[in-house]
This record gives structure tokens, C-alpha cells and sequence, in this order.
């Protein structure tokens, strides 16, 4: 439930899920200054857990214009649909809603391809956040943990298993966390091939 007075989160942007991009505002009913861009997202247990990320211009943008589209159109359709008077602002209150509608619901989406690059993230380490994105020592902790666990199960290491044609979504996001943009293609051309796309 959002505040009326003080900082709160808006702007949400490339949802996955419980995961979002948002950016923290002082409201005064409506965003009145941007601070700090974070990424959010649940652990397994449920609690909300953060990071800071560079501040996202969408989610800066869409927190300062949603809240007020939306009271705009409010205020503009309610004497038409609440006590029957003043049509002539219905159209311009609906037409408004309908723009507040759209930069809520739909922009700020994730692209397919990126909405599936952060849902195989998401299936193999809990997390869809893009490695880019994580602060060095997440990242650090995470990639050595999956690059361990992977040699653990199969005693091959990760590079030679990619290049051994192996075809595992897990070689997938180790790619992508190590950010070795040839390794990655290698290992999801494996993946498309054993899926036989």
C-alpha cells in the first residue's frame, strides 16, 4: 500500500514475477523527486530483499507519470460518473485514463527475448536479475557457487563442458554470470540443438 507522504516505490518496471525494477520517490500524494533505482525481488523464504542498481531512467519516468495520470483522469471523469454532471470532461478523463493505462500495463515490459534470458536465470539460480546488474560481490558469490556446483555434479569444468557440446541451461547462466558473450553462444546454441528448435 503506497504512502502519501514520505518515500515509497514507483515507477515498476521489467517485471518478472515478484521481481521488478523500481525507483524510490518522495511522494506528497504524487512522486515529487526521484531517488535511488533498485531491483527487488523475493527469496524463497518471502522476504522483500533489494540492491541498488544505476538509476533507471523508465522507472524514473513512469514513477513521475503514472500516479498523476491516473488522479488527472479521476478527477476529470467523477463529476460525469458520480453525480451525472459535466459530460463534456468524460471523454477527456477517459481518454487520459486510457494513456495511464497503458504506462502502467504496458510499458516498461521486458522484451521476449529478455523476458526469457531472465526466466532461465530465474530457473537455474532463483534470481532472474541480469548478471549486469548484481553488485561484484553478488555476482562473485553466485557464479562461483553455481561454476562449483556444476563441477561437483558432472566433473567436467563449465568452459570444457560448453565447448564438449553439452546442452544444460545451467551452462546457460553460467555463461552469462562469467560474461563470456562467445561461451554464451556456444552453450545456447547446445541448448536450441538438444532441444531440436
Amino acid at each position: 500500500m503506497p504512502s502519501w507522504i514520505g518515500w515509497d516505490d514507483a515507477g515498476a518496471v521489467e517485471r518478472l514475477g515478484p521481481e521488478a525494477i523500481v525507483t524510490s520517490f518522495w511522494r506528497v500524494v504524487t512522486p515529487v523527486r526521484a531517488g535511488k533505482s533498485f531491483y527487488r525481488f523475493r527469496t524463497p523464504q518471502g522476504e522483500e530483499v533489494r540492491f541498488e542498481i544505476p538509476r533507471h531512467r523508465s522507472s524514473v519516468v513512469l514513477g513521475y507519470l503514472r500516479t498523476p495520470l491516473w488522479l488527472t483522469a479521476l478527477v476529470l471523469a467523477s463529476p460525469a460518473l458520480l453525480a451525472g454532471e459535466r459530460w463534456a470532461l468524460l471523454p477527456l478523463g477517459l481518454a487520459l485514463a486510457a494513456v495511464a493505462a497503458v504506462l502502467t500495463f504496458v510499458v516498461g515490459r521486458l522484451s521476449p527475448g529478455e523476458r526469457e534470458r531472465r526466466e532461465l536465470l530465474r530457473r537455474v539460480v532463483g534470481l532472474g536479475a541480469p548478471p549486469e546488474l548484481l553488485p561484484p560481490a553478488m555476482r562473485e558469490e553466485m557464479r562461483e557457487g553455481l561454476a562449483d556446483a556444476w563441477l561437483h555434479e558432472h566433473h567436467i569444468g563449465w568452459r570444457d563442458a560448453i565447448l564438449a557440446g553439452i546442452a544444460s541451461e545451467a551452462l546457460v547462466a553460467l555463461a552469462e554470470y562469467y560474461q563470456a558473450p562467445q561461451l554464451l553462444i556456444r552453450a545456447r546454441t547446445n541448448v536450441i540443438a538438444a532441444e531440436g528448435n
